[in-house]
């Protein structure tokens, strides 16, 4: 994911999608017909979104210290 600028909103929309995928992750682990496929393919988006949102944030980071 690559952008000319950091939004701090856009930011802030994305930690609440990973909100949202934890609160998911809990459900689906916690349903008696547990799907492992399920649980696996939110993980690995949490993960990945997680990651996302660090380098956007070090992005920020090097964009402020910088300015």
């Amino acid at each position: 994911m690559c952008f000319q600028f950091q939004n701090p909103d856009m930011i802030e929309w994305l930690r609440s999608q990973v909100r949202v995928l934890e609160a998911w992750r809990e459900q689906v682990a916690a349903s008696p017909e547990l799907d492992l496929e399920m649980v696996t393919r939110l993980e690995q988006h949490y993960q990945w979104l997680t990651r996302e949102i660090y380098h956007l944030e070090a992005g920020s980071d090097t964009a402020f210290r910088a300015a």
